[in-house]
């Protein structure tokens, strides 16, 4: 398994400021959501035509991988123009994970009515919309991971969702923090996503409940990260365990300059 962290934690970062706090905490891979204060990569010179090839230049003359390219890619709307605007959103990410390297790009199935009949209209349209955006990723050479998050944190929502719109395109992004405090045991996530599970998303906690949750640095929370490493080393999990401090949303927590080095300490010594 690898380390990798999400900008989310450092959103005003540069990307030299990003590659080397990467290097000098012992990280293999970067998670790219936010930088320089902007959440929408494609607009900044250093995605651009000419900029994006300077940009993988800097990432692997440091040895630094991006692990996944994250978007806000989700389809609960009918409209169809916002609709094809995903999908093109998609496809743009897409395009810049292959230019980066990368072979993942983070989608969200949103958020659904609990009941009636307006669930099933909007999980169909979240089924059949994710399902499209990851055909078209895949032409790209590039996987689109869905997101334990929102309506759909445990494996029996994800399994709902894929029941509308079946595809073998779509990949699994474990946010444990997600799936478990909605009550779902760990080894029963594995078993039914497991297959699909691409990249994995950590954080610590030491208040959650399905409706909320806190932030404590890694191990200082009650999270079950001991455990839950313990499995994916038992399953053969490869892939990246990416720290997810979501810094951005919540400028109370603790600054990158110590969230990010700790996570990378604790983790090794697990």
């Amino acid at each position: 398994m690898k380390l990798s962290f999400s900008t989310l934690g450092c959103p005003k970062y540069t990307l030299d400021q990003v590659i080397s706090t990467a290097t000098d905490s012992g990280y293999d891979g970067v998670e790219l959501r936010f930088l320089r204060g902007e959440v929408g990569l494609h607009d900044l010179e250093e995605f651009s035509p000419t900029g994006i090839k300077q940009t993988r230049a800097k990432l692997e003359q440091a040895g630094i991988e991006v692990a996944c390219l994250d978007t806000s890619v989700r389809f609960t709307s009918p409209d169809p123009e916002e609709r094809a605007q995903q999908l093109e959103s998609a496809r743009t990410y897409a395009r810049l994970a292959a230019e980066l390297g990368s072979r993942y790009i983070r989608v969200f199935g949103g958020t659904v009515p609990d009941s009636g009949p307006e669930r099933e209209a909007t999980t169909r349209r979240i089924a059949e919309g994710l399902a499209e955006a990851a055909a078209a990723t895949r032409s790209e050479g590039v996987t689109a991971v869905l997101e334990t998050h929102d309506s759909f944190c445990t494996s029996v929502q994800v399994a709902e969702l894929l029941a509308y719109a079946p595809n073998d395109d779509l990949a699994i992004l474990w946010d444990v923090l997600h799936s478990y405090r909605n009550g779902e045991a760990l080894e029963d996530t594995w078993n039914a996503l497991g297959d699909r599970i691409k990249h994995v998303h950590l954080k610590d906690s030491a208040a959650y409940s399905p409706t909320s949750f806190d932030f404590r640095l890694t191990g200082e929370g009650t999270m079950p990260i001991r455990e839950f490493v313990s499995l994916l080393q038992r399953e053969g999990y490869d892939g990246y365990l990416s720290f997810e401090w979501e810094k951005a949303w919540h400028p109370e927590i603790e600054e990158p300059e110590v969230a990010i080095p700790q996570y990378a300490t604790y983790m090794r010594a697990l």
